[in-house]
């Protein structure tokens, strides 16, 4: 089985404006392969490999705009919660139950 391309030891570091740039399709194709986007991906290569193998974001892009917008804030809340420094579980669960409490409010 060939070594998986897309691994977090694989992006550069980051210490200015253009060596962003050169990571910025590693992060993203990472967070692809996080969310399991080659599942439902048309590229058959990415289907194969089980990794999201295109070199644009149209894939991600495509995946976002298609899920629902409440499990769309939950990603978005997730992410902040993990950048906060919340586990894995603990930031899902907070963001779910942040989720929850605006639908709650709104009265959706």
């Amino acid at each position: 089985m060939p070594k998986r391309q897309n691994t977090p030891a694989a992006i550069p570091p980051i210490t200015d404006f253009e060596s962003c740039q050169r990571a910025r399709p590693l992060i993203l194709r990472r967070f692809a392969d996080i969310l399991g986007v080659w599942e439902v991906c048309a590229n058959k290569a990415c289907s194969r490999a089980r990794s999201c193998q295109g070199q644009d974001t149209a894939c991600l892009r495509a995946f976002m705009q298609a899920i629902p917008d409440d499990d769309r804030r939950e990603i978005r809340y997730a992410l902040d919660n993990r950048a906060a420094g919340l586990s894995p579980g603990e930031a899902m669960e907070q963001a779910q139950a942040r989720v929850a409490g605006e639908i709650a409010r709104q009265g959706e």
